[in-house]
């Protein structure tokens, strides 16, 4: 097939455009090319663009993206690609405004949408996307995806399960053109955090000539003499993978929420990472030049999606396009649509319960508390406390596919299951267990529930 063009929005450096064409290598595994082609790419940081024009046949324009016209593109776009600006979701910023202007960049995709209407696209965004205003803003964003003609997925992906070394979670949003019949499956990790690629694959030498990257006593008497409760001297593991590699590498304190190594704990002697070492942290691969000062070059890496990440991504698109899912999903049509502030069946439902569809048997009904729905708006999962004997009862909650979740005054939402486990309870008897849902967001519609479709089980 021929390649599929691309058109890269808030491109920065260019982690994503990498992981998007393939053709590099990393670690010694070698990431083969994958069917996309960069046509088009824009980002506002001319020292971005620089570093991006570097490493790239086709040049990105520096641009602010609101002022540019996209019916100005000649190519027709099959894929979109945009880790819109993060700034206001992140949860490392405590004081952050979700209706400044960085916040509404995303309107910047939706405009994109309307006019070049590609087949797919991918966004990239922090994980405090899905926790703000309780899911809100998550929710409002997808709307307005779904309102441009696409059906729209999202999850939550672990970098370290893609080996790469570093906890990095991102929310991976991937938009489907209505009229494209097939289903995208997000890719399967390669490793376990606990089989993870550890910080000393990227990391050469802990001790280092160069002294600007050292901290000097003072700093780390001033840790020291800082309150119990600040994050200080997050020196990392060489043994695990490193912390998430933030924006402000270049200003990082050894009393901030950075990493940092720790090259000699008798002599309490600590530094910073190098802008290479931090970009290998990123998989950038060795021969992608930053020709721009080390701060320029730490904010980009530390903005950057990770390519490998990426790559991993567009591959999984890659091969749905290719070979569509016989199991493709087909988008109900319901009769009429109720809103989740609005479900007027609430009151069949009791508290606490578990109700499954008689027509399907794949879809089901539970109660989530407030715990549970914590950990629903940051990991994207579902746990209930159930007995070996319930399972035994009822095997098909095993093969839950759709799942709808209230908390008695409204529905929080309707999920699709991505995986089902159970784990053993650490604090009851041991025929108790906690049922496991991985789930993604998902634009379908909620269901119409009636009585008589719903059989209590549990």
């Amino acid at each position: 097939m021929s390649k599929l063009k691309v058109a890269s929005l808030f491109c920065g450096c260019g982690g994503s455009d990498l992981g998007m064409i393939g053709g590099f290598e990393y670690l010694g595994k070698k990431y083969k090319s994958l069917d996309f082609e960069i046509v088009y790419a824009v980002d506002f940081d001319p020292k971005a663009v620089e570093t991006y024009n570097a490493n790239f046949k086709h040049k990105a324009v520096c641009a602010d993206v609101t002022k540019v016209d996209f019916n100005d593109i000649d190519e027709d776009i099959d894929v979109m690609i945009g880790g819109f600006p993060c700034q206001s979701f992140s949860t490392v910023n405590p004081t952050k405004n979700t209706n400044d202007a960085r916040a509404n960049l995303y309107k910047e995709i939706v405009r994109f949408l309307h006019t070049k209407k590609p087949k797919y696209f991918i966004c990239e965004n922090v994980k405090g996307l899905l926790t703000l205003q309780k899911g809100e803003i998550i929710r409002k964003i997808v709307r307005e995806f779904n309102g441009e003609g696409y059906f729209i997925q999202y999850r939550l992906l672990k970098a370290v399960e893609y080996g790469i070394p570093q906890r990095r979670e991102r929310v991976i949003i991937v938009g489907i053109r209505k009229d494209m019949d097939i289903l995208y499956s997000y890719p399967t990790g390669v490793n376990t955090l606990s089989h993870a690629v550890p910080l000393n694959k990227v990391i050469d030498n802990l001790a280092i000539d160069n002294q600007k990257y050292y901290f000097s006593e003072r700093a780390v008497q001033g840790m020291k003499n800082a309150k119990n409760n600040m994050k200080r001297g997050l020196w990392q593991d060489l043994n695990s993978p490193c912390l998430t590699i933030t924006s402000h590498l270049a200003k990082t304190s050894i009393n901030s929420r950075d990493p940092v190594l720790m090259v000699d704990p008798d002599k309490e002697i600590y530094r910073r990472f190098t802008p290479r070492e931090a970009a290998r942290i990123q998989s950038f691969p060795d021969d992608f030049s930053f020709p721009v000062t080390e701060t320029s070059a730490y904010r980009q890496i530390g903005n950057a999606v990770p390519p490998v990440f990426m790559w991993y991504v567009a591959k999984a698109l890659q091969d749905c396009i290719k070979a569509p899912n016989k199991e493709a999903r087909h988008y109900p049509t319901f009769e009429e649509l109720e809103s989740s502030k609005n479900w007027v069946q609430q009151s069949l439902f009791e508290p606490r319960a578990l109700y499954i569809s008689k027509k399907d048997k794949e879809t089901l009904i539970a109660y989530c508390s407030k715990t549970e729905h914590k950990k629903l708006s940051t990991n994207m999962m579902f746990n209930y406390k159930i007995k070996d004997s319930d399972i035994e009862k009822h095997p098909e909650l095993l093969r839950i596919r759709h799942l709808i979740l209230h908390d008695k005054k409204a529905v929080i939402g309707y999920y699709i299951v991505d995986s089902v486990g159970l784990a053993n309870s650490s604090t009851d008897n041991n025929d108790t267990r906690f049922l496991t849902y991985e789930l993604e967001g998902t634009s379908e519609p909620i269901p119409i529930i009636r009585g008589n479709n719903f059989d209590k089980i549990i």
